[in-house]
């Protein structure tokens, strides 16, 4: 999923299928993106974009897009401390979505949502909790979604909305899905033996069935209140935030 332009790129994270290599994970961070979205979105920043998969979200707004100068088609470039030109500013939303964790400097980056933001317009932001190591160009930071509150508050920001994204057992799915083909027991006696064939039966019927599996077993462990007890594993953070 490196291309970011490609057709196939853009719907794997804007539609997400069951079948799809990040399904249950991207599945849910649509969910968490679209009860997010601020009613006040006129002016909108789409900070350290990608591809934009969420553009058609905000249909009818000024979308203005910003990434690492060598993308494609950008409005604003910036380099490796993240800062945006100074024309860059009176945004009702900053849209940051899986970002914060590949910038050098998180507290300088969110210093800067919060400069180009109008007093009350909106930061929506989502990061990872748990993930595997994915460089973009780099990866540095993971969050829990108490420190990721407290950085935004030392911002300045009043955080309205916190979630946890693909919790508990949804979440170890999803993380033994990345590591389904190394899943090996079969050297130590008759119990690893049974963990082993287990697990190659579900490769033999597909993650499809496996993503199908996790969407009616665990519908309430996709986007959960941060303040709920019982989900202490999740795989990503989202929030929405004011200036």
């Amino acid at each position: 999923m490196s291309d970011w332009s490609s057709d196939e790129f853009q719907r794997q994270w804007f539609a997400p299928k069951p079948g799809d290599p990040y399904y249950i994970c991207l599945s849910d961070l649509r969910i968490a993106i679209q009860r997010l979205i601020p009613p006040q979105r006129s002016r909108v920043l789409d900070y350290g974009c990608g591809g934009s998969p969420y553009r058609s979200l905000f249909e009818g707004s000024i979308y203005h897009r910003a990434d690492l100068a060598g993308g494609e088609n950008l409005d604003f470039e910036y380099r490796a401390d993240s800062r945006l030109p100074s024309e860059a500013f009176a945004y009702d939303c900053v849209l940051s979505t899986q970002v914060l964790e590949h910038v050098e400097d998180p507290a300088v980056y969110l210093e800067e949502c919060y400069r180009v933001l109008k007093p009350g317009g909106h930061l929506l932001l989502t990061t990872h909790g748990i993930f595997e190591d994915h460089a973009c160009p780099h990866d540095y930071w993971r969050w829990t979604s108490l420190g990721l509150r407290q950085m935004l508050e030392k911002t300045g920001f009043k955080v309205h909305d916190s979630y946890k994204l693909t919790t508990g057992p949804r979440g170890v799915v999803f993380l033994i899905e990345r590591e389904l083909a190394r899943l090996n027991f079969k050297r130590a006696g008759a119990y690893d033996y049974l963990l082993w064939f287990g697990f190659r039966i579900i490769r033999m019927l597909g993650v499809r069935r496996l993503h199908k599996a996790s969407d009616k077993s665990f519908p309430q462990h996709r986007v959960v209140d941060a303040s709920e007890a019982g989900h202490n594993i999740y795989i990503c953070v989202a929030m929405l935030a004011a200036r």
